[in-house]
């Protein structure tokens, strides 16, 4: 099975390649955001997510060039809302990329896992 790979913003391309430029550190991956709007991902001028009603921490993990970002929502996250977008930003607050979503709704004792994939 192919995983899709997700492209990383543009708003997060330019830090990377002004850390590696300066020597500064580049800031981790760290929080998943998760949203109601389902437009389409545009890595060319997204910088937010569309409607984002809550962030979660993340794990990450590497296989080969890729980084594997999970997310944990759960129901009472979500509270009546319906998830239509997740977007996985760094500790700064950059967007790295994100989703748009099926629709999902959530009970409020169930919670989802969303992975998105970044090539390197």
């Amino acid at each position: 099975m192919s995983l899709q790979l997700t492209p990383t913003t543009i708003a997060y391309r330019s830090a990377v390649a002004s850390a590696a430029a300066g020597g500064a550190p580049i800031a981790p991956l760290a929080f998943m955001a998760f949203g109601q709007d389902g437009t389409p991902y545009n890595p060319d001028t997204d910088t937010a997510l569309h409607a984002e009603f809550v962030r979660v921490p993340i794990s990450c993990t590497i296989q080969g060039a890729t980084v594997v970002a999970r997310g944990v929502l759960t129901g009472v996250q979500t509270g009546n809302r319906v998830v239509r977008e997740a977007g996985v930003f760094t500790s700064t607050g950059v967007l790295v990329g994100r989703r748009a979503l099926a629709q999902k709704e959530l009970e409020s004792e169930t919670e989802m896992e969303v992975e998105i994939h970044f090539e390197y």
